[in-house]
């Protein structure tokens, strides 16, 4: 939802209370100041504005599921800190996106790999994009802090780009090229050796 749009929809409130007289009241029963309720739609507007910095509408647009040989869609989504990422930010470099949840039990346990192999191979080009599903970005917060996690991690709250990826089961891996080719899809844990096998190979290609 844009800013347009809420504000639109705090217009069409405001006009709503003016325009609509309060039903009959009730014997002894005070009417329902005006005021009171155009403080109360601010409140909404107020409310709906602090979900723009998470929720896009246009975070899945041209969004296709990702298929081995073909390009990797561009994405964006807000990080831990609320700064908007995409992946053509990370152009020319070999990402892995993994794709996971803090109440997964083989994401949780494929995270110490990650954040290692990430750590020994980022200066030659290497990224993890850690895509957390349907959760609140304090969640994911408190995850990457209690696993001391060192790449990228992003927010999909609303399953947005989890849907346009057609991406159900976690943890999902997408490696992607530095000319932005999918090379490997894998459905569940990466270990050393999985991702020794499918990213050092890639590293090495200009």
């Amino acid at each position: 939802m844009g800013v347009h749009t809420l504000f639109d929809l705090f217009k069409t409130i405001v006009t709503t209370f003016q325009t609509n007289p309060s039903p009959a009241r009730q014997p002894n029963r005070p009417a329902q100041s005006s005021t009171g309720l155009i403080i109360m739609a601010v409140g909404i507007l107020i409310l709906l504005m602090s979900l723009v910095t998470y929720f896009r509408p246009s975070a899945s647009s041209g969004i296709v599921p990702p298929q081995l040989n073909a390009r990797m869609s561009n994405f964006e989504l807000a990080g831990i800190d609320g700064n908007w990422v995409s992946l053509n930010d990370y152009a020319g470099q070999v990402v892995l996106i993994n794709t996971w949840a803090t109440w997964c039990p083989p994401c949780r346990a494929e995270m110490p790999d990650l954040n290692a192999f990430y750590n020994q191979y980022k200066d030659k080009g290497f990224v993890v994009l850690a895509l957390n599903a349907g959760e609140a970005p304090a969640t994911a917060a408190d995850f990457v802090s209690e696993f001391g996690l060192d790449f990228p991690v992003l927010v999909d709250p609303d399953y947005r780009v989890m849907d346009a990826l057609k991406i159900n089961t976690y943890p999902t891996s997408i490696i992607v090229d530095r000319k932005g080719v999918i090379r490997n899809i894998r459905v569940g844990v990466h270990t050393p050796e999985t991702l020794a096998a499918e990213v050092l190979p890639l590293l090495s290609e200009n």
